[in-house]
């Protein structure tokens, strides 16, 4: 074993020292692992939250939206989504849809809403997969009755159920005389729930011919919904498809679309690391203050070692070891506590979030570089810590140290 470690144990770790050195250095442990715990924790719930969110929003309203800058909509929109596949080989998955504002009216009740007409077999959204109650089933066999889906809460607010029949007025430009809203029927199949309380309260189902015919759109439609591989290259790809497209096409990332969303969930995720870093800054001056005191309390041997013909780099290496194990047991120990209130969370949820959250519970997503980054900017931190002390040990004179009492 290299007898400037073994000298270095002996030192933290001897049950003869000096009761408040040990005392100092198990507080210094301590703060270094509760500083790691906590900055592990944090980002897990960052990440877990921004991915949540992404994932939330994306199987809303997909990674692209490409719309028109028209308000007839598009109308060759077969051939630009052939054109696109060609040109892009990142796009996994296109589905054209009818958007648009519409007056949900029951008998005791009217709210406005955003009605979005889908193909079913091409859909990309992950409503299908959203359904407390009833079927995903918007293929009409009768023409004069369609199918619609509600979110949860929008049906408890109005008081819909499964098989219930409800009215949809289409509005076109400003109600007038000369301009009434196309009133359709619509028979609901099913209620889904994101867990976007802002759109499930909002936007309704339906297939998208009864959409167009609601709207009086012809064949046309409001946009062209698309999926790539990797969500963050959806800006870029959208750069792309503005210069293949051109006019009227006008695609917006989900990030441009919900730029106050993720806005928000960057200033959340942002400043939470660097304050917490501070934590285990805080630890690194307690390991500064042990090392100090550990100085002082083995000059003696500091000396004898000096008279042994331990020279000053061997003098500070053995002090460095002292800082770097108070660092590494407290690091390892942090870890452990972080990871494991970590996995404990994700197993059984015992923090509830409200509503605004857009999820119920604290969402945790483990990120194995975000822990060895986290562990080496402690060791780091540490070892900077062992620098002063040491090196004030090494610069002894060994015949004072000798008569040091």
């Amino acid at each position: 074993m290299n007898y400037k470690l073994f000298i270095a144990k002996r030192y933290l770790f001897s049950r003869k020292g000096s009761k408040f050195t040990s005392f100092i250095t198990y507080v210094s442990i301590a703060g270094v692992a509760l500083g790691v715990a906590a900055l592990i924790i944090t980002i897990s719930i960052m990440s877990g939250f921004e991915k949540e969110i992404k994932e939330k929003v994306a199987g809303l309203v997909s990674h692209i939206q490409i719309g028109s800058f028209g308000k007839e909509g598009l109308h060759d929109y077969d051939y630009a989504m052939k054109r696109l596949r060609e040109d892009i080989p990142e796009i996994t998955r296109m589905s054209a849809f009818v958007q648009k504002e519409a007056v949900l009216r029951t008998p005791d009740m009217v709210e406005g809403i955003l009605i979005k007409g889908i193909n079913p077999e091409t859909d990309i959204s992950t409503t299908r997969n959203k359904i407390l109650d009833g079927e995903f089933d918007l293929h009409s066999t009768d023409t004069n009755i369609s199918k619609i889906l509600i979110g949860q809460k929008l049906a408890e607010k109005l008081g819909i159920k499964v098989g219930d029949k409800i009215f949809v007025f289409g509005i076109n430009g400003i109600p007038s005389p000369l301009n009434h809203p196309k009133i359709r029927q619509f028979r609901v199949t099913g209620l889904y729930e994101t867990g976007l309380r802002d759109y499930d309260d909002v936007i309704v189902y339906t297939d998208i011919q009864s959409a167009q015919k609601l709207f009086e759109l012809g064949q046309n439609v409001t946009g062209i919904e698309v999926n790539i591989g990797n969500i963050e290259r959806a800006d870029t790809v959208v750069n792309v498809m503005k210069n293949i497209l051109g006019y009227p096409y006008y695609p917006k990332s989900l990030f441009t679309m919900y730029r106050g969303l993720f806005t928000w969930v960057e200033l959340q995720k942002a400043p939470a690391p660097v304050i917490l870093s501070l934590i285990i800054i805080v630890a690194t001056f307690n390991i500064i203050s042990t090392l100090l005191m550990m100085v002082l309390e083995k000059t003696q041997s500091i000396g004898i070692l000096k008279s042994l013909g331990v020279s000053k780099t061997g003098i500070m290496s053995i002090f460095i070891y002292n800082g770097m194990l108070i660092g590494l047991t407290g690091t390892l120990i942090g870890i452990t506590i972080g990871l494991g209130l970590s996995f404990l969370e994700m197993e059984f949820h015992f923090f509830k979030l409200p509503d605004f959250y857009y999820m119920s519970s604290v969402p945790i997503l483990i990120d194995p570089l975000m822990i060895v980054l986290v562990a080496v900017i402690s060791m780091s931190l540490c070892f900077i810590a062992t620098v002063i002390p040491s090196y004030l040990a090494s610069r002894m004179d060994p015949v004072k140290s000798i008569r040091f009492a």
